[in-house]
């Protein structure tokens, strides 16, 4: 009989565990659908009809103290640095004409009517002088800016159009990417295409089409098609091995990022606008980009 009841008594606390166990697993499962909700909930409140979140003053101002003045968006100084364009996103201005400048002399060209954005051209400029002081004296500007109707024409007759996007959707049309070829023969896999991949940042030039990004950047992998987007940025892209797409995404997502970097402070800002206003920094040198994803990147340096 006491046999008995002690295999009782064991049973009555092996079941008694079981109901503990299986109560914590209720609450803690209740408690994580509470935590999404609430989360859920406050995602959407502040989230506008892009999908891409709207972030409070008060978030930038904690984040970034110093960014509390306030910039209307009519008077933005756009450098268009950052802007997104893709097969999914396009662009319908042109460049200022003021903006452009000429590739040639200074750069073996294909053609000495080749342009590019004054900013663009200057970084350019300083590669090339860089690649004939490590000894690459084969490397020419096969394009540079295209006009709408330049890519319509180049997209139409295109043999393989991985390669090619249609008009309206080319960084090219930017002023801001460049194509850089060899006098020798192709580029691809070539020691010169390694050295610009691995330099061309220290001047502000990303890869736009890496061979590992094809699925994000919808394009091929295109070793010579280089997008200037400043140098803190190439930096941080090149760090994180990011592209274009996946280096907004992650400042949106963040809210931006400060860094040290070339001997300076840097505070760079992801910002949609808040009545048609953003907040900049009142005691700090900065530049503005819009993102064609409905916010804007506020590039700040001290």
């Amino acid at each position: 009989m006491e046999h008995y009841n002690g295999r009782r008594q064991r049973y009555r606390q092996r079941q008694i565990r079981r109901r503990r166990i299986l109560f914590a697993k209720i609450l803690a499962f209740v408690i994580l659908i509470a935590v999404s909700i609430v989360a859920y909930t406050h995602l959407m409140a502040d989230t506008g009809n892009s999908g891409y979140s709207t972030v409070s003053a008060s978030a930038v101002s904690h984040r970034f103290p110093s960014f509390n003045a306030e910039l209307p968006i009519s008077d933005i100084e756009d450098t268009q640095y950052l802007k997104l364009v893709n097969r999914n996103l396009s662009i319908n201005a042109s460049v200022e004409p003021s903006l452009l400048a000429p590739v040639w002399p200074g750069v073996s060209v294909r053609a000495i009517d080749i342009t590019l954005h004054e900013t663009a051209r200057s970084a350019m400029l300083q590669l090339y002088q860089a690649a004939e002081r490590d000894g690459i004296h084969n490397l020419f500007v096969a394009s540079g800016y295209r006009t709408y109707e330049e890519q319509r024409r180049l997209y139409e007759n295109a043999v393989d159009r991985r390669y090619v996007l249609p008009p309206g959707h080319s960084e090219h049309q930017l002023g801001l990417a460049v194509d850089i070829l060899l006098t020798t023969g192709s580029i691809r896999g070539t020691s010169e295409a390694r050295w610009l991949a691995e330099n061309a940042p220290d001047f502000g030039l990303a890869l736009s089409y890496p061979y590992h990004k094809q699925e994000i950047t919808g394009v091929a992998y295109e070793p010579w098609h280089f997008r200037y987007v400043g140098r803190v940025h190439a930096w941080v892209m090149i760090q994180h091995d990011f592209v274009l797409e996946e280096y907004i995404a992650f400042l949106r997502e963040n809210v931006g990022t400060q860094i040290e970097f070339d001997e300076k402070h840097w505070y760079i800002l992801y910002q949609r606008p808040i009545n048609d206003k953003i907040l900049v920094p009142h005691d700090m040198d900065f530049n503005v980009s819009s993102t064609n994803t409905g916010g804007f990147i506020i590039t700040a340096w001290r």
